[in-house]
């Protein structure tokens, strides 16, 4: 269910990592952003099913939409670019979802390496944000 595997390992030390950067140097929008990242990374992980990857991954699918509609509103809100950044690249994630529900065998290995990958691409932009874009005073976040 947790790491087996090193990339998976490698992966949840990537967000250790991160994490411990946005508690260090983040903002308000960093801190949501690591919430919504650590939030669905686990539940990711409790949903996902691991007999075989032919299948559609529901259960990750919600996780995702939902994950996608707070990043947008985390984008919206405090105008960050990190944000923008990371609502994009996970838009590209549930757009996966919905290719491999039309085709799975044609998009398999596309599905299994974007679950992967698409994280790693979520921690970089939220640790970019986090070291290089707080401290901006924006008006439109102090609505």
């Amino acid at each position: 269910m947790f790491p087996v595997n090193l990339a998976q390992l490698l992966g949840w030390a990537c967000l250790a990592f991160t994490c411990g950067v946005v508690v260090w140097r983040g903002e308000r929008p960093e801190k949501l952003g690591a919430t919504v990242i650590v939030a669905a990374w686990v539940l990711s992980t409790l949903l996902e099913q691991r007999r075989s990857w032919l299948e559609p991954q529901v259960g990750v699918f919600i996780v995702d939409i939902l994950a996608l509609i707070a990043f947008v509103a985390i984008a919206y809100r405090y105008r960050r670019y990190w944000a923008i950044w990371v609502a994009g690249c996970h838009a590209v994630g549930v757009l996966t979802h919905v290719l491999f529900l039309i085709d799975p065998k044609a998009l398999y290995r596309a599905y299994y390496m974007l679950s992967f990958s698409i994280g790693f691409l979520l921690l970089g932009a939220l640790l970019a944000g986090a070291m290089f874009e707080t401290g901006k005073s924006d008006a439109l976040s102090r609505r």
